[in-house]
């Protein structure tokens, strides 16, 4: 039945390309799938395995996500305050060697591989961080000495079988930004994210801060308030650490997908009163650089609407960028029993809201495992390539043109060439070049994302395409060159007349 749906699907798109061509490809949409590795949801699948096989393994989820057309990966740094990169702070993840504390043996360095890799596929890199989780369930493994539920116990709210950092206390939101600070410096990131454990979700607290709130309680009378403002406090921090070291990294929340019930007309779980998350605070005062509201319901889900909850969203956002989270891991599994095209639904509906720059989806296994042919169905959505969104509050100085583009003909292909440019007036170059082809030189449109033929690397300066024989027509190719920033130049032209 899937397989019929696929082929409908297939059909329709390829009606659809002539009819709406913008609302079917946008040219400019992020286009994010997060990399869990708590518990080992996506990798690695096995804690205990070689180092040389977790990073084949890695190379291989990514060589799947960049086939079905996946720009920016969310990959998960920190799960319970420990690290899957070389932390000067926090011990190595028992997720990543089954030992927490434990360096992978040969060494290698999470973090700065699938960096190097995503770049290399011409990929964003965003750190996922869980901020306050310290440990997730008490007594699954071994502590190591240097945690920080061992070397700072006063830090810690303790729950049944759940510990996590005490948000009221003020070291502790230096703490988180002093981690942040650390990854900021070292690595090549693109994106610091976190998600949406803040208080917990179950239990909920009750007064197990209440002497913290009598001793740091400030002007705050109401200890719900004050909760709140902790978590506020911390984000506006982080978020001026990053500005502070490198402002060109983004930094981004995945809240949970219903604040207050009144908003949306919803009749769910309220974040803003339970786990004290308060996104639209974060956006009033433009402590975040995006929100990524995990909305994992239906559309006409009858407690919580996607359709009515991503409209909501789109209007707090203050000059800001949404991406919405779909739960693709749970729509597109063989035991889901509702419609077969709701993420396809999603993602068409998420594209129609305005101020929605793209959607992100957990987990990266749907695509890797192709659930119900998800990655398929993400290959006719995704069809052509398209640019990440830029951020002009964060930079809007375009690159300069890539200099001597000329063409090469073949017997059976077109090679382009072209040079670097040089660099800009804030000192930025080509990190990506951006190559269109059309077959009407008086029809070039770089708003056209069907004419995207391919989105390269910046130390990849040629091209060749083998789609055309020499003499069949005339072609214009058009190169453009993206920043850091996805900010893109002017364009560098060569047209091909036919004999």
């Amino acid at each position: 039945m899937r397989n019929y749906l696929l082929f409908v699907l297939v059909l329709l798109t390829t009606i659809s390309d002539n009819i709406f061509p913008q609302y079917v490809y946008p040219k400019r949409e992020l286009r994010g799938v997060w990399i869990a590795t708590v518990a080992n949801i996506d990798w690695p699948t096995n804690r205990n395995e070689s180092s040389q096989k977790q990073m084949d393994e890695l190379i291989a989820i990514l060589d799947k996500l960049k086939a079905a057309g996946i720009n920016t990966i969310f990959f998960q740094v920190r799960t319970e305050c420990d690290a899957l990169y070389k932390s000067n702070y926090e011990p190595w993840s028992y997720w990543l060697t089954g030992e927490q504390g434990k360096a992978p043996s040969p060494f290698f360095d999470p973090l700065a591989f699938i960096i190097s890799e995503a770049h290399k596929r011409g990929m964003e890199l965003h750190a996922w961080f869980n901020p306050y989780r310290a440990v997730k369930t008490v007594g699954e493994y071994k502590i190591a000495n240097n945690h920080i539920s061992i070397t700072h116990p006063e830090w810690i709210l303790d729950f049944k079988t759940y510990k996590m950092l005490n948000p009221g206390i003020p070291a502790v939101s230096d703490y988180i930004a002093k981690i942040i600070a650390d990854v900021v410096r070292r690595y090549d990131v693109d994106g610091i994210h976190f998600d949406d454990y803040f208080y917990p979700y179950t239990p909920k607290i009750t007064n197990e801060d209440i002497k913290t709130f009598k001793k740091y309680k400030g002007k705050f009378k109401d200890i719900d308030d004050w909760r709140r403002n902790n978590i506020n406090h911390m984000v506006a921090e982080v978020y001026d650490t990053i500005q502070t070291i490198n402002p060109r990294i983004k930094f981004g929340i995945s809240p949970f997908g219903i604040v207050e019930n009144k908003f949306a007309y919803t009749h769910g779980f309220e974040s803003f009163k339970t786990i004290y998350c308060d996104p639209v605070n974060w956006l009033e005062n433009k402590t975040v650089d995006y929100i990524t509201p995990q909305l994992y319901w239906e559309i006409g889900n009858k407690a919580a609407d996607y359709g009515s909850l991503l409209p909501w969203w789109s209007t707090v956002v203050n000059k800001r960028q949404i991406y919405v989270g779909i739960f693709s891991t749970k729509f597109a599994e063989s035991a889901y029993k509702g419609s077969p095209n709701e993420l396809e639904q999603q993602i068409r509906l998420s594209r129609q809201i305005i101020n929605t720059y793209g959607t992100v989806f957990f987990s990266s296994k749907s695509i890797t495992d192709n659930y119900s042919h998800f990655a398929d169905s993400l290959k006719i959505y995704y069809k052509y390539p398209a640019l990440i969104p830029t951020m002009p509050w964060k930079d809007s100085t375009p690159p300069l043109t890539p200099k001597n583009l000329n063409a090469k003909v073949g017997s059976n292909y077109i090679k382009l060439e072209w040079q670097k440019p040089d660099k800009a007036s804030d000192g930025d170059t080509a990190c990506k070049y951006v190559i269109y082809k059309f077959d009407n030189p008086q029809q070039v449109n770089l708003e056209d994302a069907w004419h995207i033929l391919k989105v390269q690397n910046a130390d990849e300066t040629s091209f060749t395409d083998s789609t055309m024989k020499n003499g069949n027509n005339d072609v214009t190719y058009v190169v453009t060159a993206l920043d850091r920033m996805n900010n893109e130049s002017k364009p560098s032209i060569v047209t091909l007349h036919k004999n």
